[in-house]
């Protein structure tokens, strides 16, 4: 096995809840004698790319913490490595999860600036990750249903309005002149059909039935001899998200069709079945207990980098389930399998790790000069030198060439930080702490009539993976040497690659409180199923709570004691539940406005405007403008479909970022620690006879049970999925 494979980050424990039986296992392939052919086929898993074209900091567990490692051209050589090593003809390449969304230069192409790597890859199937459907139905129709292919021009109002990158795209060229890049590999999912958004009433059901699906639900695909049914399941947290992502889409679990949909793949002469999601590990790990004929499951979603697979046995037929987790860009995956008719007998997996030591590809292998110096001609307009030119990215409702513009090269210095910046940890980190300080004072510079007692910021919490290293962190490297702790540009867009509009709304506290438990319950409840997200939010440092994790919320959603929120304060005084309190956080274009990320309900939004200051040491002018609509944003019947909100002058996160770094750089002092706003309690029996979800008595799930979204929850196991009884007959 290569010397690169993770030992641990934080390696999953074995956890049992009813009838789960799990083991972590990476066994060595023996031969074993017998008279039958046994076949050796290996899968290469790329997971969660998340747009991520350039070289990063990373923080490995063997390798450590490293500066230049990632990016698609250390995958390629990745891919390249095991395929020469193996055969081709004795692997397949399987992509899942969010792909095409994550950066700058993804995000300003809407996609483009990454698709030809891809096609070059080589990719045997691909299921969609969530943010991969983030461009609008035009988009994902385009780039990836084959029916549709090259076939749609995209709109100047619509979902999404069109990237300055695309020279043809004025809003009135056709689908030849003006299109996404599509995919040359197939988008596997069960789960999504097609919806009339104009139907009313009892009409409004959405249409289950197989033949209204999108996408195709499985394929089959063949090496070393051996048929693979790839069947694949992409989120269903769409609708959640922003109602521009899905409008023409619905989604389901795939729970309920994949039986069917296995079945069928088995009966098309299937020898194993592959299942990938972009569900999440809890999720895949219930999958794996509950639904019979399952094999491997390549997991998409939740980022873990897992360095061991993790063996479910199922309920229903005893048979031992696969399952892997490969992170995102600068890991890669390689599960070896020996098959022998329609069993595994035998597997091993490496995860490998794309440090500064990997090559970047510059072989003709999958284009000719190299994968490298295709990814430097696609982003060249982003970086200074003679080609860089401004981007802008139009949000739902802006016309032609309006919205969010970037006008400053991706490699431009924007600030510093002592301290490692990394969103992993589900209750809390510097990076998210840092986000909602810096979001608050952007809402007491419009002058609006807010103070720390009566208004805060919150961060949505997201992660994307990407660390950066504080200064004086020593590199692990062959060349030694420490960060400067220099963030630029384009790893803000990192952390922060959407462009919501940044805004003012009036909440209750009852609300408020019964949204956070709400958020709470979708990150650790012990249903997995009901999972909606691995993470709890940031807020600005005014805000303050304290939490029992290990309870469940025991009232009604609107709660104002009990649950899992045992107080909640803000400037040291509890949330009335009858006051009004303002938030400053992002408002998702084309939602109603009472809508802001993570919360609906609010009244009297307003938002920050002016123009962004890219010169550090000049601070920005920022004004209050109200919406320029507020009732009946998104009407299909209507064109345009979707109604601008936002004034064209409009802030999005990352300028708010760059704006605070002019005048602050990330200490342990001003923004640490990770769990600054929130204090959890410890688990009943700690300190003395901890339980095995909180052995360190921290109140929060070990990250052993899964370190960005725990895969159990937490809370009475009562309310877990339980399962008794079951058919012993696997296939």
């Amino acid at each position: 096995m290569s010397n690169l494979l993770r030992k641990s980050r934080k390696t999953l424990r074995p956890y049992a809840i009813g009838l789960l039986s799990m083991t972590l296992a990476s066994l060595a392939l023996v031969p074993q004698a017998g008279a039958d052919p046994k076949k050796e086929i290996t899968i290469i898993h790329v997971s969660d790319v998340h747009g991520h074209m350039l070289p990063h900091d990373e923080d490995f567990a063997v390798a450590g913490n490293r500066e230049n490692a990632g990016g698609v051209a250390r995958l390629a050589t990745g891919i390249r490595n095991i395929r020469e090593r193996v055969g081709v003809e004795n692997s397949l390449t399987f992509m899942v999860g969010d792909s095409t969304h994550g950066g700058a230069e993804v995000l300003f192409t809407l996609g483009n600036a990454i698709m030809p790597v891809f096609n070059a890859f080589g990719i045997d199937a691909f299921v969609m990750g969530n943010w991969d459907f983030a461009y609008g139905t035009r988009v994902t129709r385009s780039r990836y249903v084959d029916s549709l292919k090259g076939k749609i021009p995209m709109s100047k109002n619509n979902q999404t309005t069109l990237s300055s990158t695309i020279p043809a795209c004025t809003g009135k060229a056709s689908a030849a002149d003006c299109n996404v890049i599509a995919a040359n590999y197939p988008a596997i999912a069960n789960n999504v059909y097609y919806f009339k958004e104009n139907a009313v009433g009892a009409a409004r059901k959405p249409n289950l039935d197989p033949s209204n699906r999108v996408f195709q639900p499985w394929v089959i695909r063949v090496a070393n001899g051996v048929k693979v049914g790839y069947v694949g399941i992409t989120s269903s947290r769409l609708p959640v998200q922003n109602p521009l992502f899905n409008l023409g889409l619905r989604f389901t679990k795939g729970y309920t069709e994949l039986p069917g949909d296995i079945a069928a793949a088995r009966t098309a002469g299937a020898d194993i079945i592959v299942l990938a999601t972009e569900l999440g590990l809890g999720d895949n790990i219930q999958l794996a207990k509950e639904i019979k004929g399952i094999d491997v499951i390549l997991s998409g979603d939740t980022h873990e980098t897992i360095p061991d697979p993790i063996e479910i046995k199922n309920v229903f037929s005893g048979h031992k389930v696969i399952i892997i987790e490969s992170g995102e860009d600068a890991y890669l995956g390689e599960l070896k399998l020996v098959v022998k008719g329609n069993e595994i007998k035998d597997y091993a997996f490496t995860l490998h790790e794309m440090t500064d030591e990997v090559a970047e590809d510059t072989s003709d292998y999958f284009v000719t000069g190299g994968i490298k110096a295709l990814v430097a001609e696609n982003t060249k307009s982003f970086y200074d030198g003679p080609d860089f030119t401004c981007h802008t990215f139009g949000p739902g409702g802006f016309q032609f060439g309006k919205g969010h513009t970037l006008c400053t090269p991706l490699d431009e210095v924007a600030g510093y930080t002592e301290v490692k910046l990394e969103r992993r940890d589900v209750i809390g980190d510097i990076m998210n702490n840092f986000i909602g300080d810096a979001t608050l004072a952007l809402g007491k510079n419009t002058g609006a009539s807010i103070s720390d007692d009566n208004a805060f910021a919150i961060s949505n919490g997201f992660r994307f993976d990407i660390p950066v290293l504080g200064s004086g962190t020593p590199l692990d490297g062959p060349a030694g040497g420490v960060s400067n702790g220099a963030i630029t540009v384009g790893e803000i867009y990192n952390f922060m690659p959407f462009t919501p509009a940044v805004s003012l709304v009036d909440f209750t506290g009852g609300l408020l409180r019964g949204r956070y438990e709400g958020f709470l319950e979708g990150v650790f409840d012990p249903h997995s199923f009901r999972h909606r997200g691995g993470w709890w939010m940031g807020f600005s440092d005014n805000m303050r709570f304290v939490m029992d994790l290990e309870l469940s919320p025991t009232s009604v959603p609107l709660q104002t004691i009990g649950g899992r929120i045992l107080s909640m304060e803000l400037n040291g005084n509890p949330v009335d539940p009858s006051k009004i309190y303002t938030v400053v956080s992002c408002y998702p274009n084309g939602e109603g406005t009472d809508r802001q990320c993570r919360t609906s309900g609010g009244r009297n939004m307003r938002f920050p405007c002016g123009e962004f200051n890219p010169d550090q040491g000049i601070p920005s002018i920022v004004g209050l403008c109200e919406p320029l609509n507020t009732e009946n944003i998104v009407d299909t019947s209507r064109k345009p479909a979707v109604l601008q909100v936002a004034p064209n002058d409009f802030w999005v996160p990352a300028q708010v970022l760059r704006e605070h770094l002019k005048s602050n750089v990330i200490t342990m002092a001003q923004f640490g620690p990770r769990r600054k706003n929130t204090e959890t309690v410890p688990y009943n029996g700690c300190p003395g006879n901890p339980p095995a979800l909180d052995q360190n008595c921290d109140g929060v799930p070990d990250s052993s049970y899964g370190e960005v979204q725990p895969a159990f929850g937490a809370g009475p196991t009562w309310l877990g999925r339980l399962l008794v009884g079951g058919d012993k007959d696997d296939h």
